[in-house]
């Protein structure tokens, strides 16, 4: 049973709370306090997760210095807001929308304990660790996550920084003006991209971009191009663009879809010949490939992958969706979201590219429809393979196939 403690700052709304949470009791240990006496509060760490509004000061107060003094303990912030900040996304692992209802705190809190033990899984660590010096966080994505934070930061600055590396605006150019956006007229300045895209979307290919940069000598392995699993990221994101997400949730999508096989890169670039290994192994036998990594190594890309994105700070949305993006049954869901998305995105792409370069495609999953029903949208899946299969097309011969 997970030990929980509820910051309440508002005495008025305590019966109330105290209400709700009964129908909680018998899934948690909870413990309802004020801001005041948190503050007092000597032993954070006996407690698994932190709930407190953050639309209150005091609150908020009390899960920053939860964040400083006791990172390992999960935090899970209360808000009206449709589109939390991004400061909020790094202070807080989950977020439930007030009013809100027991099993939406339930999920969100389970889920958060989840990514946390599953992160913190000694082999995974111990793997990690074997793998030797991880890359850094890409500094110009860097450098845009910090100057996008203020809100009336302009395209001709947001340019600059990106323009200040040649061969990246060069890079981010080509891809702005390929199949991905069907642009009308070539786009010729950065700034003209971002004032047609959306700074949030030039943002991301520049994380693309820079990615693949840092990850440059992965790419010469039998049975792996970097240029098709750049396909296969472009095709996912172009796929989760149509699912039926809320719009708060929309951009941390389009993140997790672009990030969500960065395990890939990671163990083609450290352990070649591990990833080689699995790779044919994936081929001879027809099986998906995390299935191979799970069964001969005892994690997956996607573990890995999350794992690196935890220590580069992304949000947990994000973070989240990586790790269970070829099993997302494994943590309990309320509704259609990021991780559902990422997951559905991912295998359309992985039929498409089967569909449309059967000779180089590995075998993919078997789509987990018990998991849609659950979701209420099994009855879209087919609609939705025929868009993806439109987006494919239309990006052929890019759209190619890579690991499963």
């Amino acid at each position: 049973m997970r030990r929980v403690l509820f910051v309440q700052d508002d005495p008025g709304s305590r019966e109330h709370l105290q209400a709700n949470l009964r129908l909680l009791r018998d899934q948690m240990d909870i413990h309802v306090a004020s801001s005041e006496q948190t503050a007092r509060q000597q032993q954070w760490d006996s407690w698994e997760a932190i709930i407190a509004d953050l639309d209150h000061n005091a609150s908020r107060q009390v899960i920053t210095r939860a964040k400083e003094e006791f990172p390992e303990v999960v935090r899970i912030g209360l808000t009206r807001k449709l589109s939390p900040r991004m400061w909020e996304l790094r202070l807080v692992h989950q977020f439930v929308r007030t009013p809100w209802n027991p099993d939406e705190l339930q999920v969100a809190v389970e889920r958060a304990c989840r990514l946390k033990d599953l992160l913190g899984d000694e082999l995974i660590c111990r793997t990690v660790g074997e793998l030797g010096e991880l890359p850094s966080i890409p500094s110009v994505y860097q450098q845009l996550t910090a100057r996008l934070r203020d809100p009336d930061v302009s395209l001709h600055e947001i340019a600059g920084i990106i323009e200040k590396d040649a061969a990246l605006s060069a890079k981010l150019l080509q891809l702005v003006n390929s199949t991905l956006f069907r642009t009308a007229s070539e786009i010729a300045t950065v700034k003209t991209a971002a004032s047609y895209l959306g700074l949030e979307v030039i943002k991301n290919l520049v994380l693309s971009v820079e990615l693949f940069r840092a990850f440059d000598g992965a790419g010469k392995l039998p049975g792996f191009s970097l240029e098709e699993l750049q396909a296969h990221y472009q095709l996912t994101m172009a796929i989760t663009r149509f699912l039926p997400l809320p719009r708060d949730l929309f951009d941390s999508a389009l993140v997790a879809a672009l990030l969500h096989d960065i395990g890939i890169l990671l163990l083609a670039w450290k352990t070649p010949g591990r990833f080689a290994k699995f790779v044919e192994c994936s081929r001879r036998q027809q099986r998906p490939l995390h299935l191979v990594e799970e069964e001969l190594w005892g994690i997956t890309h996607a573990e890995i992958g999350a794992y690196l994105l935890g220590l580069w700070g992304f949000p947990d949305v994000i973070t989240e969706a990586v790790a269970y993006h070829h099993t997302p049954a494994r943590v309990p869901h309320c509704a259609f979201d990021v991780t559902a998305a990422v997951y559905v995105a991912d295998l359309l792409a992985h039929e498409c590219e089967a569909a449309t370069a059967p000779s180089r495609a590995l075998a993919c999953s078997p789509v987990d429809l018990d998991f849609l029903r659950q979701l209420g949208v099994d009855g879209h899946y087919e609609g939705w393979k025929a868009l993806a299969l439109q987006q494919a097309a239309a990006r052929a011969p890019a759209a190619c196939s890579r690991p499963a």
